[in-house]
């Protein structure tokens, strides 16, 4: 089975459009440029992925070839994401700071992405008391 995550499948894809299309290095650049602002697939998000994939597979329906398809592979959401979530949806816009801050305090931690699973969860409690709290206040 396929362990590589749908980031890198996706940009495999790419890789193989940009050959069955017979794109130069130059070519297949301006492509990412001109749908993304950056210089190369590392750099992109999904969404500017999805969208350099999109006008390749126009190229190759110009030029008369078969285009590629994609079906993106559910993944498991790990801890950190669903911290995330739940931050973003009691904490409000500024989730990202508050939650670097009070890993700041407790664990020393520049920002709650580098917390191992143990401090993700003693985290995932401090939103549950500030939740609660919001809700005692209405």
């Amino acid at each position: 089975m396929d362990n590589r995550s749908n980031r890198s499948r996706l940009i495999s894809k790419i890789h193989a459009q940009k050959n069955a299309a017979g794109l130069d290095d130059a070519t297949y650049r301006i492509i990412i440029s001109g749908a993304s602002g950056k210089q190369s697939c590392t750099e992109c998000s999904m969404k500017e992925l999805k969208q350099i994939f999109t006008d390749l597979n126009s190229v190759l329906e110009k030029q008369g070839k078969q285009t590629f398809r994609y079906y993106p592979r559910w993944e498991q959401p790990t801890l950190k994401d669903a911290v995330t979530a739940r931050a973003k949806k009691i904490l409000g816009e500024d989730w990202q700071n508050r939650l670097d801050s009070f890993a700041k305090s407790k664990f020393s931690k520049e920002s709650y992405t580098q917390c191992d699973g143990s401090e993700l969860r003693r985290i995932m409690a401090f939103l549950t008391v500030e939740e609660r709290r919001e809700r005692g206040a209405e």
